[in-house]
């Protein structure tokens, strides 16, 4: 049976070994993605014979195991997969499955396996270089938006996230969520009022404070996570933020991304996006992660051509 518990920051290295020896470029297998969701997907992770084993507790496409990643021949690890299901009693499932290791799966299975598609689950991936560089007539709107950024305001700078400005970090997270939320007295964005007072907020606004949470958690452990960010300032005063971690070598992964107020309608996106895309030098691709089928979301993603739309299923085998 795998020894299935909740992900540690100590784990961060064996994990990430895991997942450079097998190619995946998901941004669910960052570790910073499995520590800082760990809450709201109820995910456990186990790390034997060299593999990285996932489960997901939530719900919709965050349910079940993920495909096992490591350097060698995953059928043993699904065999241990499958031991684990039926001495556990989970479901036999599969979660966030790309096309590459579906096929294993249909084939492990002998083809008595279902897959369910859902495309606000796939990756956008891109080129560094082209996020860096905006070159060509591909990226002449977004050049646009940078030159109308530059006209609007005379004093902005991108500083590298440190200790010294956590709090800065923090303050454009909470400004973004403020303006988000609905009602005549929003709470207060911190964490703390969970239990208290989001309990009449939408799924949608419950799901704009855990963020608020992972990013809370990510900046007090940003180190230890490996992470990279940095602050957009106008005037002094921060007005964007951006946080990243690495995949796997040359594959960056952008988990949080905010700009607030007039400075997004401004071009700030667009600013900040090509600004931090500079300083990962190295960097082959980034990984801007899904569109969770907001259709304007979808829009922004697809607007920076991807490389790379790395597509994710479900998969349920229902006979052991």
């Amino acid at each position: 049976m795998l020894e299935f518990r909740i992900p540690e920051l100590s784990d961060r290295e064996n994990a990430a070994r895991a997942v450079a020896e097998s190619g995946y470029i998901g941004s669910d297998a960052a570790f910073a993605s499995l520590f800082l969701w760990r809450k709201k997907y109820g995910t456990l992770m186990a790390l034997q014979n060299g593999f990285l084993f996932r489960y997901y507790q939530g719900e919709g496409s965050r349910r079940g195991y993920a495909f096992p990643l490591g350097a060698e021949d995953p059928r043993e690890a699904l065999d241990a997969i499958v031991q684990d299901a039926k001495e556990s009693g989970r479901p036999l499932e599969f979660c966030l499955v790309d096309e590459t290791r579906a096929h294993i799966l249909w084939d492990y299975f002998k083809k008595s396996i279902q897959f369910v598609n859902d495309r606000g689950d796939s990756d956008y991936i891109y080129s560094a270089e082209s996020l860096a560089t905006l070159a060509g007539n591909t990226y002449r709107k977004k050049r646009n938006h940078i030159s109308k950024f530059n006209r609007s305001y005379e004093h902005y700078e991108l500083r590298e996230i440190t200790a010294d400005n956590y709090a800065d970090a923090l303050e454009v997270e909470k400004k973004w969520l403020q303006n988000s939320m609905s009602g005549d007295e929003p709470c207060e964005p911190t964490c703390e009022c969970e239990e208290a007072a989001w309990a009449e907020r939408s799924t949608d606004e419950k799901s704009r404070m855990a963020e608020l949470c992972a990013i809370e958690e990510a900046l007090k452990n940003f180190d230890a996570l490996g992470l990279k960010g940095a602050i957009l300032y106008v005037n002094n005063a921060p007005v964007g933020m951006t946080i990243a971690s690495e995949i796997a070598p040359g594959v960056w992964d952008v988990h949080f991304e905010k700009v607030i107020g007039e400075y997004a309608d401004n071009g700030g996106y667009a600013v900040i996006n090509k600004m931090f895309a500079e300083t990962l030098t190295g960097v082959k691709l980034i990984n801007r992660e899904e569109d969770i089928n907001i259709e304007g979301l979808r829009k922004a993603k697809l607007s920076y051509y991807p490389l790379i739309i790395l597509d994710k299923c479900h998969a349920l085998q229902s006979a052991f």
